[in-house]
């Protein structure tokens, strides 16, 4: 996962970043486009192939494990995305990389956490170039659809991120894409969650100037005629344009309350 990356001025030693210990060998870094070819010595002392299993963003790869040189397609995983390997073997053999290139990580950019909190995603960085764009992407219908776009702010030495998503009651899936002024890009892991978004409540029932709201939320007021006045998003509403009376607000197209304008 693309927080594990360490920046390194070498495209190799990009590559070699997990921690490493005897009979397991852990390698992150990104999906290149390229297939990977491992390859795995005859282990003399157990009579057997060095690797005994593979696992690829902890999945379990169906491999020939009787096979000098194993052959990873990355099958299922978009390029450009981030890629954990790990390896188990015997004790008594190293598996070895044959081309480190196809999940070398070239830039000196990294997500270094990304989260969801309720219904605020936060993710934070380094390496942020000026120019650069963050495209934030919802899973929908069996499809990746691009749902909003958030500037960089071109801070190198790290910066932090907070997004409101639109998101659906039930199981959601949101990943970022990082694009670089070159156009060049990358993409962060995948999170899933499911939300169940609370009734929004506010306060007070009369007022002559803003309401505030329980939670960040879309709203639509209307007049006593039913007619839509004033619609829009956030956690607090400025209601000083509005005449003197009595109005009732949607939020999120539900949860109908009632307020007085004084």
């Amino acid at each position: 996962m693309l927080n594990n990356v360490l920046i390194w001025s070498s495209l190799i030693l990009a590559v070699f970043i997990g921690a490493e210990k005897t009979g397991d060998t852990r390698y992150t870094g990104v999906y290149r486009g390229k297939t990977l070819f491992i390859q795995n010595p005859y282990d003399r002392e157990s009579s057997s192939f060095c690797i005994t299993e593979v696992r690829l963003n902890n999945r379990r790869l169906n491999l020939n494990y009787g096979s000098s040189a194993l052959k990873i397609d990355f099958n299922g995983i978009e390029e450009n995305s981030p890629i954990a390997l790990h390896i188990i073997h015997s004790d008594s053999c190293q598996p070895i990389i044959i081309n480190p290139d196809a999940i070398a990580y070239k830039y000196t950019f990294a997500f270094k956490e990304i989260s969801m909190n309720d219904s605020v995603l936060v993710w934070s960085s380094i390496g942020d170039q000026e120019q650069g764009v963050y495209t934030l992407d919802a899973y929908d219908y069996g499809i990746w659809q691009t749902q909003d776009t958030v500037l960089s702010k071109g801070k190198h030495e790290g910066a932090t991120y907070v997004h409101f998503p639109k998101l659906k009651e039930g199981p959601n899936k949101l990943r970022l894409k990082y694009t670089f002024p070159s156009g060049d890009y990358i993409y962060s892991r995948e999170i899933d969650f499911h939300y169940y978004e609370e009734p929004v409540t506010f306060a007070p029932k009369k007022s002559s100037t803003s309401l505030t709201l329980s939670r960040y939320a879309s709203y639509e007021i209307y007049d006593g005629g039913y007619n839509l006045v004033m619609s829009g998003s956030g956690a607090s509403i400025d209601i000083r344009d509005l005449k003197r009376g009595d109005y009732i607000i949607y939020f999120d197209n539900k949860d109908p309350g009632v307020f007085t304008k004084i």
